[in-house]
């Protein structure tokens, strides 16, 4: 249930905040939110993070479809602990935003603009905040610990 709720909850609200961005904001435009470190930009990201993979959407896709299928698995399959579901829950709704607008745009919409970094969305960073929450668990437990990290 928890994976599910922080999926959807991931999902919508970077689904929610993408059609504003795209109502609100022509493409390649910015709007100043507090000058001069946030900014609404909008954009279209047609490769991954830092612009790698240009042009590779059905690549892109497909990794987006086995991160989502992979985590689902593992939470399946196993029972991790709540922090674990957790972290895979945001990554997998981050891809699945992201997958949403490959598939509807032909490349991801990107929005916030810190201007010392790539302009990124909320399933971008729902994607960084579960993989740091898994490092987290692996850094920080103990050998005992950490064998039992994954599963209850």
């Amino acid at each position: 249930m928890r994976f599910l709720v922080v999926f959807l909850g991931v999902l919508g609200l970077d689904r929610l905040v993408k059609y504003w961005v795209q109502q609100s904001l022509p493409l390649n435009h910015s709007l100043p939110v507090i000058e001069p470190v946030l900014y609404w930009t909008h954009i279209r990201n047609k490769g991954a993070a830092f612009g790698f993979f240009q042009g590779m959407n059905d690549l892109l896709m497909v990794c987006a479809v086995l991160v989502i299928g992979g985590a689902l698995v593992y939470i399946l399959s196993r029972r991790p602990r709540p922090g674990i579901v957790t972290a895979l829950a945001l990554i997998a709704g981050g891809a699945a935003g992201n997958l949403v607008d490959r598939f509807l745009f032909g490349g991801v919409i990107d929005y916030i603009d810190i201007r010392i970094w790539p302009v990124f969305n909320l399933a971008d960073m729902a994607i960084v905040a579960g993989s740091l929450l898994i490092v987290v668990y692996a850094v920080f437990c103990s050998p005992e610990e950490g064998r039992s990290l994954w599963k209850e």
